[in-house]
């Protein structure tokens, strides 16, 4: 695009057309959405700060090591005694140098503002920002937004102290910002022989950030401009040609003054620069998102697969232990013994006994049917866990990730009666194996110890009475005829009749009952994986999302010189 700050509305615009924020704007309830706003709103912020600048001064900001020489910087510079030489660096501020006719110097919201009237300064402000190493919490996010919204940056080297460790942390952030930057090496005038040599180890060190460099003294210069009183102390190391540094430091006035006469080209370059990068920005986030969200979209869809195949196998195996025992085992030896003997019948056919055995197998059914529900379980949260901890590394929002607290499900002490205990009682149960994947806290609210482990089996899997086989038209005639002693040998045949209709019904309802848990147990547990990680969108939902957000950062990169 050629001229991109030409289109800043139509960008703004677009931004506030942003899947993301469309859905915060209507209160949807989206992953991650506390950790992304605060990227989002800053995008906002500054291109509200940037077109806030199309008719301001060019902003040249001084950045620095402690002690580098800033404040004499600008006093030669504006051949005026600006900026205080010298001071601690405990009472370093920022200071805003502008132009006003009726000249000040005051302090406002922590920001030292002086007024000179000088023309220079009618289309250039410049801002002394503290020494490195004199940044302090209080003053470093009004550092770095000077810094943000700089259209030149002059950055100064102690030619007598460099190395320093934090440097190319702070010239990294510098040049994320896309701005002009220029390197100033200062103090060349306490250099003796090795000149050449600082100036080999500045361009080689830090070469690939600046677009120029020069070497100067503005002490000297200082001096020479103000007092012309070029007298240094006695300790000091004095090259004897001194000619040369004034030369770079002209070089570096006419450098500066041809910004100052293309004052509008070079803001219109920095700020096309600067909206580069915000769009750039817009990009990461989103892009960011989309990966992250694709990733919980993935890992729902297989959840869900996982789920259903392990809803399958635990169906099957029920549906064999159930027809098995009723088909092979159920009242087999009763039916025998009253074969044997007539009289047993009254022992075998009454409501009492055969509720009592269908119960009992009913029990144990129920501890297998837990057992493998409590193992399919695990089974899936740490494959899901080990799925997710493989793209951990490709989600931006990693470091949340890892600092957020979870609900242990402990392999030894795993109880499926205790999470189904929790349903219904607005807690969630973070079932991720203390997976560093876990988005957010989760924890079991006081209001589960009311529900017992007895009465959530109940709830689950409650007694099997089949009371309409048992009390049926068939079971009252065979309870009659036993009742009343009409033992003969038509009996066997309605006793037969009686099993065979009570073995369809039991297996019928069993399987209907542990078919029905199942499913209860499924829904339960895929809503639990959704609250752990923050979701309340449906898959479907999801989908549209991440399609939304492919299609805007397709529309954004189209203000992206490639």
């Amino acid at each position: 695009m050629k001229n991109r700050i030409d289109h800043i509305s139509d960008i703004k615009e677009l931004l506030f057309k942003s899947p993301v924020r469309k859905c915060m704007e209507n209160q949807y309830n989206i992953p991650f959405k506390d950790l992304v706003l605060e990227n989002l709103n800053d995008v906002l912020d500054n291109i509200e700060i940037l077109e806030g600048k199309i008719d301001n001064p060019l902003k040249i900001v001084i950045v620095g090591e402690v002690k580098s020489g800033k404040s004499s910087f600008i006093n030669a510079f504006l051949s005026k005694e600006v900026s205080e030489v010298d001071v601690l660096e405990a009472t370093s501020d920022i200071i805003e140098i502008t132009y006003d006719k009726e000249e000040y110097d005051e302090i406002y919201e922590d920001i030292r503002r002086i007024g000179v009237d000088l023309e220079e300064l009618k289309k250039i402000n410049i801002v002394d920002t503290p020494g490195l190493k004199s940044i302090t919490v209080k003053n470093e996010q009004k550092t770095l937004k000077y810094i943000q919204n700089a259209d030149l940056i002059l950055f100064l080297f102690d030619a007598t102290h460099l190395g320093q460790d934090d440097i190319e942390e702070v010239l990294d952030l510098i040049v994320s910002y896309k701005k002009p930057l220029v390197g100033i090496i200062n103090k060349c005038d306490l250099l003796e022989s090795n000149k050449l040599e600082i100036e080999e180890y500045i361009k080689n060190e830090y070469g690939i950030y600046m677009d120029d460099f020069f070497m100067i003294s503005s002490y000297l210069e200082y001096q020479d401009r103000i007092s012309k009183n070029a007298e240094v102390g006695s300790t000091d190391l004095v090259i004897s040609n001194y000619s040369e540094l004034k030369e770079n430091f002209l070089n570096l006035s006419k450098y500066i003054e041809n910004v100052y006469y293309s004052c509008d080209e070079t803001k219109l370059s920095s700020m096309s620069l600067s909206l580069e990068a915000i769009i750039h920005k817009e990009i990461i986030n989103h892009h960011d998102y989309k990966k992250s969200i694709s990733v919980l979209n993935d890992e729902l869809i297989r959840y869900e697969k996982l789920l259903d195949n392990k809803f399958n196998y635990i169906n099957s195996k029920i549906n064999f232990e159930i027809e098995n025992w009723v088909n092979e085992i159920f009242l087999v030896d009763e039916l025998n013994n009253i074969k044997d003997n007539i009289e047993n019948a009254s022992v075998y056919i009454n409501e009492k006994y055969i509720n009592g055995i269908i119960n009992k197998k009913k029990s144990e059914l129920d501890n297998l049917f837990f057992e493998e529900w409590t193992e399919c379980l695990k089974e899936i949260n740490n494959e899901i866990n080990e799925d997710i901890n493989k793209h951990i590394n490709n989600i931006n929002y990693k470091k949340k990730l890892l600092d957020a607290p979870v609900f242990k499900f402990d392999d030894d002490k795993v109880d499926l009666n205790e999470m189904l205990a929790t349903v219904g009682t607005g807690a969630i149960l973070g079932a991720t194996s203390g997976s560093i994947a876990s988005i957010y806290a989760a924890s079991i609210g006081s209001s589960s110890a009311t529900l017992t482990i007895g009465s959530a089996m109940m709830s689950y899997c409650p007694p099997l009475l089949l009371a309409g086989t048992i009390t049926g038209a068939l079971a009252k005639l065979v309870y009659h005829k036993v009742k009343s002693n009409q033992k003969n040998k038509d009996i066997l045949d309605d006793i037969d009749n009686f099993i065979q209709e009570l073995q369809i019904n039991i297996i019928s309802e069993l399987k209907e009952g542990y078919y029905n848990s199942s499913k209860d147990i499924v829904d339960t547990t895929q809503s639990i994986f959704k609250s752990s990680k923050s979701i309340f969108m449906n898959k479907y939902e999801l989908q549209k999302l991440i399609d939304e957000l492919e299609l805007y950062i397709k529309q954004l990169k189209k203000y992206i010189n490639n």
